[in-house]
Parts: structure tokens; C-alpha cells; sequence
């Protein structure tokens, strides 16, 4: 990329001096033809100026979106509870944030030719627990999640019962290994004793191609994890 953006800037600059010389020529000989054949030069080194600066431009930019969205995810996670950014019971983003953020990092995916997997967690039997056991088990769960991810990463309460994780530049393998991490946490942690969770994953583009879809194969990987019993992890099914 580097030898082809070189050569276009050496053209670059060999179109221009001639446009120079025949405008210059033009101008002394007071020759019209000379000076549209100067014109056309100078639209030429117009066209390759533009194609080499546009992808530098274009990934610029790119980086730009991305850093602005990891300022945003930091910033959400650190303010206050209360302002309604972050759920209150699991300290995670609220599930308002999971669409809009799936929907950006999916469509930055196809852009930089990268995958982005997306984990939903349940804890089992939760739907049984009584009031203050389901938030102390969703607070638990809420915190070693914060801990297992990335900064890049996006952590969200999906609906009453499920927890996200929207993991940046990470395959199928790697949200396997990250789930794997936060179970072993979970079991590990005080808070977290006696609890077990099951966990649905799919990731883009290996198990869908836009945002609807990977939540969808997600969801169905996570019901499969929880027919097959406590503490599984389901990847889902290609096609």
C-alpha cells in the first residue's frame, strides 16, 4: 500500500510540472490548444491527488468514529447510576445503549474487515430466586463482567434476567474464552458462590451478517445452553 501510495505521488508530481510547462509554453506562444491541454493535466493530478489522499481520509475517520465511541462506553460506565445511562442493580449499561452500540459495531466491522461477537448470560434458575437473591445474583454477575472485558468492549443488562457482552475485534474463539474467564470468576468470587450461569454466543460475520440477526442467533445459542442444563456455553449454529 505503502509502495503504490508513493508511486501515485511521484505521478502526481510529473503530471503537475508538465501541466506547469505546457500552460507556461501556452501562455508565451498565446496558443489555446496548449492551454486546454494544461487544463486537462491540472484535472489529472486533481483525480490522483484525490485517490491518494481519499483512503487515508476514509481510515482516519474510521479511527476517529471508533475513539469516539470508546470515549462515549468509558464515560457511560463511569457516570453516576442515576443518570439512568447505567443499570442500577447490575452497575452494567442499560439495554437501551445495546442496540444503537450493536448497530455501530457491527457496521465498523464490515468496514475494517474485522469480527465482533456479541455473549448473552443468564443465571440459571433466576427466574425462581426470590427478590433480593435475583439483584445481589445480578449485582455479582454485573461486577465480574465489568472485570473479564475490555475497555473497547460493551457490557449491558439485555432485559430482567440476561446480561451482554459486545466484544470488539474478538472471533468466535475468543468469546468462547472470554465467557469460559467469566465463569470461572463467578465461581471463584465470594459473591458469585453458588451461582452458575449459561451463555449463548454468536459472532459477525461468521454467524450473521447484520445486527437483528447476530442478536437472534445469540438468543437462540443461549436457550439451547440452558435445555442442555446449569453452567453450559453454546456457540451458534451455521447455516
Amino acid at each position: 500500500m505503502v509502495a503504490v501510495s508513493r508511486h501515485r505521488f511521484t505521478l502526481l508530481v510529473l503530471v503537475g510540472v508538465a501541466g506547469l510547462a505546457v500552460g507556461v509554453v501556452g501562455l508565451v506562444a498565446d496558443a489555446a490548444v496548449l492551454g486546454l491541454a494544461a487544463g486537462v493535466l491540472a484535472m489529472v493530478a486533481a483525480m490522483l491527488g484525490a485517490s491518494l489522499v481519499g483512503p487515508h481520509t476514509a481510515a482516519r475517520a474510521d479511527a476517529d468514529l471508533l475513539a469516539a465511541e470508546v470515549r462515549r462506553l468509558h464515560e457511560a460506565r463511569t457516570e453516576p447510576a442515576s443518570s439512568g445511562a447505567v443499570d442500577v442493580t447490575t452497575g452494567l449499561l442499560d439495554s437501551t445503549l445495546l442496540e444503537p452500540l450493536l448497530l455501530q459495531r457491527v457496521a465498523a466491522a464490515r468496514r475494517q474487515l474485522h469480527p465482533v461477537s456479541l455473549v448473552l448470560v443468564r443465571i440459571d434458575g433466576i427466574e425462581g430466586f426470590a427478590a433480593h437473591d435475583r439483584e445481589h445474583a445480578l449485582g455479582a454477575l454485573g461486577a465480574v463482567l465489568r472485570k473479564t472485558l475490555r475497555e473497547a468492549d460493551g457490557a449491558f443488562r439485555a432485559d430482567d434476567v440476561t446480561v451482554a457482552a459486545l466484544l470488539e475485534n474478538t472471533s468466535e474463539a475468543g468469546a468462547v474464552w472470554a465467557t469460559e474467564r467469566l465463569r470461572g470468576l463467578l465461581h471463584s468470587s465470594p459473591a458469585g458462590e453458588g451461582i452458575t450461569v449459561s451463555a449463548g454466543v454468536a459472532c459477525y460475520p461468521s454467524h450473521a451478517l447484520d445486527a437483528d440477526e447476530l442478536i437472534l442467533r445469540a438468543a437462540h445459542a443461549l436457550d439451547d445452553a440452558m435445555v442442555r442444563g446449569r453452567d453450559h456455553v453454546v456457540v451458534a449454529q451455521v447455516d
